[in-house]
């Protein structure tokens, strides 16, 4: 899925803010989050770590070791090679339970799935939702371009590493669904 320069940037608009509805493609794909903590404190982690993560892709030459001071030190944390804090361990491990296996990335390769250049990124940040069943949860909202098999691993590793006890396969429906729910 080819990610160009300008779509990084309208991406990168989605993460700080709602979208227009008129603006949304004609099919949308949510995961359904359960998260621990305040799921408001979690929305604020993943926005955090997409922002810093979509500027590099924006800015970037992906041509050896990309900085990585703006993203924020407890996802860098997440890797193997530093110190994390306990929501994202814990997120780790369960990534690593669902997936049945070891760590998938260290951070460096994390980033290398941003390029636009590689393609290998199957989804774009559409928004995030309060989820309606009242639970609590999360509805983390995607554009796929309607495919309904899209890589996305590297998604699911950033969902649980932010926090979430569990992170649903994804679901396609018409935009109308996510323009009736409430943003976090």
């Amino acid at each position: 899925m080819l990610h160009r320069i300008e779509d990084l940037g309208d991406e990168r608009s989605r993460v700080t803010g709602r979208p227009e509805s008129e603006s949304a493609p004609p099919v949308l794909a949510y995961f359904e989050l359960a998260v621990d903590g305040d799921p408001d404190r979690y929305a604020a982690r993943l926005r955090a770590v997409l922002d810093a993560v979509l500027e590099i892709a924006a800015t970037e030459s992906f041509e050896g070791e990309l900085p990585v001071d703006t993203i924020p030190a407890w996802f860098r944390g997440g890797f193997p090679e530093a110190p994390a804090e306990p929501f994202a361990v814990a997120g780790r491990d369960r990534y690593a339970q669902r997936t049945g296996g070891a760590m998938p990335w260290d951070l460096q390769n994390w980033l290398d799935r941003f390029d636009p250049d590689l393609e290998v990124r199957g989804w774009a940040w559409w928004d995030l939702t309060a989820s309606p069943e009242g639970s609590g949860g999360l509805r983390l909202w995607a554009d796929t371009w309607g495919e309904p098999f899209f890589a996305w691993e590297d998604l699911r590793w950033l969902l649980h590493t932010a926090g979430a006890r569990t992170v649903a396969d994804p679901a396609l429906v018409k935009p109308g669904v996510w323009a009736d729910e409430d943003s976090v």
